[in-house]
């Protein structure tokens, strides 16, 4: 867009003013977007209300559903927004519901007649009711948070990943409800536009995004307490959904002040299973059809070590195994994985935070995110005697004196080999039945 067209959008409101690249904003003097999150939330300073974000890809994306419904100001949300079952509490609890022409800050006449050559030109990056330097998120930026979703969440379904833990009813056809991405997506319901009826809050979602079809209809987005997709679907304007609301800019593009909260991640339900051995009680977990370890085994034979030969160093850890020592050390029914099942976990968690825990990773790098509860620590290894890379690497036997090694600066996840005498740590594999 040229730059002189997207001024005068802006000042005419019909796109966020914080769009720009570095050479328009110093032509225009528009200052770089600048988010300040406190305690992990953005405050919208137009009513006060506080937001959790979260850090989809390379884009900020709210993790609530926006609660703006100030009418006297925005004149194009009275008659437009609506409580759930007109209860004040569903509004607290989910956020209001508005209607497609009250998103988009449009007259209601919208409803039923195609949004102005304007609106077309601009519905990519429409500020509509959201906050300063956000936008009402378009079909490209649903599709992009369901690429990226995709992208890390292997085999699971990326609705099961999406719905907060708590208030989904449940259902034999889907998965339970996980929140591993911290999206929180909450089953508000929808008003309809017939008859003024409630579908059922605790079965569904749906959000608008700012992309109309025809003069009646826009496309939303739905999760659905029996399903576990993510679906586009086609919505007429006057229904009442949710909103969501995106940052203007690339997350990369913007200037970020505050951490983003990612306390989610300790809330996320792991079915952990419990395996006993010698006296010790190791976590397991599935994950893509297997049954891991979800700690290193800590059993003393001869042949393993503690890190520095520190036995707190042992029960934090685990042990660490020559390879001769790995392959005697797992329990009856278990065994090294292969170095093909570990390229296979590889594969399915695609990076290498999603496996690393969460703390005791040196600080140096990009925090662990534990996101199928594997709990791959920092145990480093032994070589000639010296004992090396605490808090930096995890190594990890297969079966063909090859490890899986993960490192704290990068999420790279490699099967490398290595001599027999070194030590490393030990998770097994469950056999099939």
């Amino acid at each position: 867009m040229k730059k002189s067209l997207m001024l005068l959008a802006c000042v005419a409101g019909l796109v966020a003013c914080t769009e720009h690249d570095p050479e328009s904003a110093d032509l225009f003097g528009i200052d770089p977007v600048s988010i300040k999150l406190t305690d992990g939330k953005f405050k919208d300073k137009r009513d006060g209300n506080e937001y959790s974000v979260v850090k989809v890809g390379n884009q900020l994306w709210m993790a609530e559903n926006l609660r703006y419904a100030d009418s006297s100001k925005t004149k194009n949300l009275k008659g437009n927004i609506w409580c759930y079952e007109n209860s004040k509490d569903s509004c607290e609890k989910y956020g209001p519901l508005y209607s497609w022409t009250a998103v988009l800050n449009l007259e209601s006449k919208y409803a039923s007649s195609e949004a102005s050559s304007n609106y077309s030109y601009h519905q990519n990056d429409f500020q509509g009711i959201c906050p300063e330097n956000w936008r009402v998120p378009s079909v490209d930026d649903w599709n992009k948070l369901k690429s990226y979703f995709e992208s890390i969440s292997g085999a699971e379904l990326v609705g099961t990943g999406m719905k907060a833990v708590d208030g989904w009813e449940r259902a034999d056809s889907a998965a339970k409800a996980l929140n591993r991405f911290g999206f929180y997506a909450l089953p508000a319901g929808r008003k309809n536009s017939e008859d003024g009826s409630f579908m059922s809050s605790g079965k569904y979602a749906y959000f608008w995004s700012s992309t109309q079809i025809d003069d009646a209809t826009s496309y939303g987005w739905t999760l659905r307490y029996d399903r576990d997709y993510l679906e586009r679907g086609e919505y007429y304007k006057d229904h009442g959904m949710s909103l969501r609301c995106v940052l203007s800019v690339n997350y990369s593009d913007a200037k970020i002040s505050g951490d983003l909260d990612s306390s989610y991640l300790d809330k996320i339900p792991f079915d952990y299973g419990e395996l006993e051995y010698e006296g010790h009680t190791y976590k397991t977990i599935n994950i893509d059809a297997q049954t891991w370890m979800a700690e290193n085994m800590a059993y003393k034979t001869d042949g393993s070590w503690c890190y520095n030969d520190d036995e707190k160093n042992c029960d934090k850890y685990g042990r660490l195994y020559s390879f001769d020592a790995a392959k005697t050390v797992c329990p009856e029914g278990w065994r090294l994985p292969t170095a093909v099942e570990f390229e296979g976990l590889a594969d399915f968690v695609s990076l290498g935070k999603m496996l690393r825990t969460r703390e005791g990773w040196s600080d140096k790098g990009e925090a662990g995110m534990n996101l199928w509860g594997f709990n791959a620590l920092p145990a480093g290894g032994r070589d000639a005697g010296d004992f090396f890379d605490l808090t930096l690497s995890s190594y990890m036997w297969s079966d063909n004196q090859s490890v899986l090694l993960l490192r704290y600066y990068d999420d790279a996840i490699s099967v490398e080999p290595k001599e027999s005498k070194s030590a490393f740590s030990v998770r097994c594999i469950k056999e099939k039945e």
